[in-house]
């Protein structure tokens, strides 16, 4: 056999020239032992006595590991360190390796990381946020800052229901006291209504018949021409007061004051416009009368109805109050300043003893008027200040109703507490409306913002426009539809 081939026997040669290392193979456990000396682990063959490899049989070389190339197994496992020592596993900011995976920053062996790539080192904390310990939940019986604040916020939502659900209480409270109707309620159509003695013009004689007739005309061209759909904004909300002169909620009565507050949340403005009650107009399933008339036929439902369709604008809902509830809101405020003219003090004081009476009470001279100026009427006298038609016309009947009116918002900007809770109390259980429970509580939890409105007055008819006329007996208003509806659209929406 070539000496060549017995290169892979490992048994010891005698013939003296592969001189035997056996011995010095099994006592070097150091790792100071010559690495050419070693066997070669994959191919279990002796190295050449000078250190020379072997060629392979191909003709060509293995390429040798350039500097700092550390050697691997054919198989691609990396070959042990000299030493027996292994490189410490990298530990800290996990980042992806190869296949995907992620893998942690590698450190140095000291501990310390390897700087990043771009040179750039996270800052470390300094002082004592670098020595304290972690945060960890309820250590020692202690609270976390994150656990505070849980509690924290969870005591504060509690409040806030609280307060809510006591608000909520409170305002469904007052709501419940009022008498609250469907919109569907009906009011049986009166085939006729009594004649108001102090309707009569006894003074004048009837107008001549191509007047009223020209007025008929008038009223029904416009009826004809507001079949349409009617004026509407979703911003706008048109709540009729009516002010009714029955002495309970059962009594009907007629219409005494008509007035139509208008909440603009576009423009800021709340606009009150009273309608005449004697302005001649039509009324459906009735023909044409006085429009106070309306109410006392068919109730709020055929007022509203008439309204609409001689005006041509929509209606949203109503509040019914009648001579009590107005008698007990003033009261309720402690009274409002009027300035009453020498005239004036006269009818107040004569109209009054006539509120008395049909309240059931005994007349208190000692509250009459006693001189002309500014004074602060109760709820009878002011009553009485309202209704007074002795003096003037119906326009003047209408600006002294909207005088009170304005001198009730004023008051009631001013309440207290527990004088808005006496005034509630006493006005509300007279108060008949077919708002619904959830509007009501809108208008209540808004009612400091709308107090804060520009208020617009506004009268239909004026004086600039109107003609007087005296029609089966009654003083009558005949106005132009066409300017009054393109008035009150324009003031009213803007």
């Amino acid at each position: 056999m070539d000496r060549d081939e017995n290169i892979f026997d490992n048994t010891p040669s005698n013939d003296g020239i592969i001189p035997d290392n056996t011995a010095n193979n099994a006592s070097s456990n150091s790792g100071d032992t010559d690495i050419a000396n070693r066997p070669n682990p994959n191919t279990n063959r002796r190295p050449r006595p000078n250190g020379e490899r072997r060629p392979n049989p191909n003709g060509h070389r293995r390429p040798r590991p350039q500097q700092g190339d550390r050697p691997v197994r054919p198989e691609g496992e990396r070959v042990p360190r000299t030493d027996g020592q292994r490189r410490p596993r990298p530990s800290g900011e996990n980042r992806p390796d190869g296949n995907g995976q992620k893998r942690q920053r590698p450190v140095r062996p000291d501990g310390e990381r390897v700087p990043r790539p771009n040179g750039q080192r996270r800052p470390r904390p300094q002082g004592a946020a670098a020595n304290r310990p972690p945060q960890r939940n309820n250590v020692d019986g202690k609270w976390t800052k994150k656990k505070k604040a849980i509690i924290i916020s969870s005591i504060i939502i509690a409040a806030l229901l609280l307060v809510a659900g006591v608000i909520i209480f409170i305002v469904y409270r007052y709501i419940n006291m009022m008498n609250i109707v469907s919109d569907d309620e009906s009011v049986e159509l009166l085939s006729s209504i009594p004649v108001d003695s102090e309707d009569l013009a006894s003074s004048r004689a009837e107008s001549p018949e191509e007047d009223k007739k020209a007025l008929e005309e008038a009223v029904r061209r416009n009826l004809e021409a507001g079949a349409k759909e009617l004026t509407s904004d979703d911003n706008v909300l048109n709540i009729l007061l009516i002010g009714c002169d029955g002495r309970s909620n059962e009594e009907l009565g007629r219409s005494d004051s008509m007035i139509l507050v208008s909440i603009n949340k576009n423009t800021k403005k709340i606009i009150m416009t009273s309608f005449l009650r004697d302005t001649w107009v039509e009324i459906p399933n009735v023909g044409q009368n006085r429009l106070n008339a309306a109410y006392a036929f068919g109730g709020p439902k055929l007022l509203i109805q008439t309204l609409e369709d001689n005006f041509h604008i929509r209606i949203d809902k109503y509040v019914r109050v009648n001579f009590y509830s107005f008698i007990d809101a003033i009261d309720a405020l402690g009274g409002v300043e009027v300035n009453v003219t020498e005239e004036e003090v006269y009818h107040v004081n004569l109209n009054s003893i006539e509120e008395y009476k049909l309240l059931g009470q005994t007349v208190d001279s000692s509250k009459d008027i006693k001189k002309a100026g500014l004074q602060t009427l109760d709820g009878i006298h002011a009553l009485a200040y309202a209704r007074i038609r002795a003096i003037g016309t119906d326009f003047a009947r209408t600006e002294r109703q909207r005088t009170v009116m304005e001198q009730l918002f004023k008051k009631a900007q001013n309440m207290s507490l527990s004088e808005k809770n006496d005034f509630l109390e006493r006005v509300l259980p007279n108060i008949t409306t077919n708002l619904e429970k959830g509007q009501i509580f809108s208008l209540i939890l808004n009612a400091s913002d709308y107090l804060t409105y520009e208020r617009i007055q506004l009268s239909i008819p004026n004086l600039d426009s109107v003609t007087n006329l005296v029609i089966n007996g009654m003083y009558v208003l005949g106005i132009d539809f066409d300017k009054y509806t393109a008035d009150l659209k324009k003031t009213i929406y803007g």
